[in-house]
């Protein structure tokens, strides 16, 4: 007799995810603010491989920041994104002829407060998610919302450094509330921070730190982790206030290691370095600061100031769920690397795409136990994806390389599901076409959907299925069991 194939539950969510900064455009448009992304310039004059194995990304002195705002002769994609803000309606019935009952998107920070500190929101802009939000429920998605995906107001650096500067909390939180008392009867999921431990590659975009404005880099990073984690806590307390139904969720990008050998030394190495990337939810999660990071700090010099106060806010108001990226695993070897998180080694059992990122479906099966394991909290896959250069032809693309990549993805966190473990949302990166964060590139595409935009912009940014469109449309419709 046939094996019975595994459906995954009735209530599953499936869908996409997606930034404001990489799809929306109209950057100048109703009022809205400069921010951290819009700076972001394409450059196709560097070397290609080199640019985009490129582990730092878009980091910026005073200098390079005020070039960049002046400049009025260079490309900056994430100013124009895939025009989202004006297509939106086509790309939410496209997500909704998919089958998609979920989609993850984010708010664009200066779109609400164009500076950051102003005291009243831009009503102008809040009326653009009023419509975005309706059109979501009304296709029958829900709203998974990211409050703030690296689109910081660019005068909150300029002016008070980012996050290190406590005042952000302040203006953060000011942000935060303006969303729930607006939105929190139809959105139940939010995300106050996207992928909050990414500090090594984007100090600038995700901390809103200047490299000339930091005596030590290290120690304002995590004094600005800090303050996010404060507003973390305060965004769940005045959630719990409001509407108790509403979940507030912490975002990491997976950065757990497979050690080179096993040696001992590899073993253990791998663990410490593990560890710190835990760090970054065992404190909104379990609600306090873990021994070895308290460890790590004082052996480090790094001082962070924790005050009682800090303490019990963290403890008493602990997040609901744990959302992740998955894209690709790592390797460590101890006598190759070092703690910094930017430093890993090639695994040679693995293949990788262009842009350096190795494809281990395993290694999605290995990180959503891990994280069970040690949190036992609901899990949202918040991103998961195959970026690559498409070859449009006759109106489509002939996707396979994608499809096989989602297919055992997907397939991973089944294997996750029947282990027992809560996994609550599986959420495609980019489903249709989109500026690459990292790059900055239209050509690195992930989506269901081609976008005919090329990466200056250029193109009719006319929408196109892609043959895996179909595919996933049958794969939700199937509840994941014809993969």
């Amino acid at each position: 007799m046939e094996k019975e194939k595994y459906k995954f539950p009735q209530d599953f969510l499936w869908g996409g995810a997606t930034a404001a900064c990489q799809i929306e455009g109209a950057y100048d448009v109703d009022g809205r603010g400069l921010s951290t992304s819009d700076i972001h310039q394409y450059n196709d004059q560097l070397d290609r491989i080199r640019y985009r194995k490129k582990l730092v990304e878009n980091e910026h002195t005073s200098a390079t920041l005020a070039a960049a705002v002046a400049d009025q002769e260079g490309y900056y994609p994430k100013r124009y994104g895939n025009g989202f803000y004006y297509r939106y309606k086509e790309d939410i019935a496209l997500m909704k002829e998919m089958g998609m009952n979920s989609f993850r998107f984010s708010i664009a920070w200066p779109r609400i407060f164009p500076r950051g500190d102003e005291r009243e929101p831009n009503e102008k802009g809040l009326q653009f998610y009023d419509q975005v939000i309706r059109e979501v429920i009304d296709a029958g998605m829900e709203p998974i919302v990211t409050m703030f995906h690296y689109d910081i107001p660019l005068p909150l650096l300029t002016e008070y450094g980012g996050f290190k500067n406590p005042q952000l909390i302040e203006f953060m939180v000011r942000y935060a509330k303006v969303l729930l008392d607006r939105y929190s009867h139809l959105v139940k999921y939010w995300i106050p921070f996207n992928q909050t431990n990414l500090v090594q590659y984007c100090s600038f975009k995700s901390l809103g730190i200047l490299r000339d404005k930091t005596e030590n880099l290290i120690e304002d990073q995590y004094i600005a982790i800090h303050h996010q984690f404060l507003c973390n806590a305060q965004i769940k307390a005045y959630a719990k206030k409001i509407n108790p139904e509403i979940q507030i969720g912490i975002m990491l990008a997976d950065c757990t290691y497979y050690p080179a050998t096993c040696r001992p030394e590899d073993i253990v190495f791998a663990m410490k370095r593990i560890r710190m990337q835990y760090f970054y939810a065992d404190v909104p999660l379990r609600g306090e600061y873990p021994g070895f990071m308290l460890r790590y700090f004082k052996e480090n010099d790094i001082h962070v100031d924790i005050t009682e106060a800090d303490k019990a806010l963290l403890k008493e108001n602990t997040l609901d769920f744990l959302a992740f990226s998955y894209y690709y695993s790592r390797t460590l070897d101890s006598q190759k690397n070092t703690m910094d998180p930017a430093s890993i080694s090639e695994n040679p059992y693995l293949k990788a795409n262009a842009w350096g990122w190795t494809i281990d479906p395993l290694g999605m099966y290995n990180a959503i136990s891990q994280y069970w394991d040690r949190y036992q909290k609901p899990i949202m896959i918040a991103e998961n994806g195959f970026g690559y250069e498409d070859v449009f032809v006759d109106g489509t693309v002939h996707d396979d390389y994608r499809i096989d990549y989602l297919r055992q993805h997907i397939q991973a966190v089944g294997e996750a599901l029947q282990d027992g473990v809560k996994v609550l949302a599986y959420l495609p990166w980019g489903p249709i076409d989109l500026v690459s964060s990292g790059t900055a590139e239209m050509s690195k595409r992930y989506g269901f959907v081609y976008v005919d935009l090329d990466d200056h912009g250029k193109g009719t940014g006319n929408r196109f299925k892609k043959d895996s469109f179909a595919w996933y449309q049958r794969v939700i419709a199937s509840r994941g069991s014809e993969l």
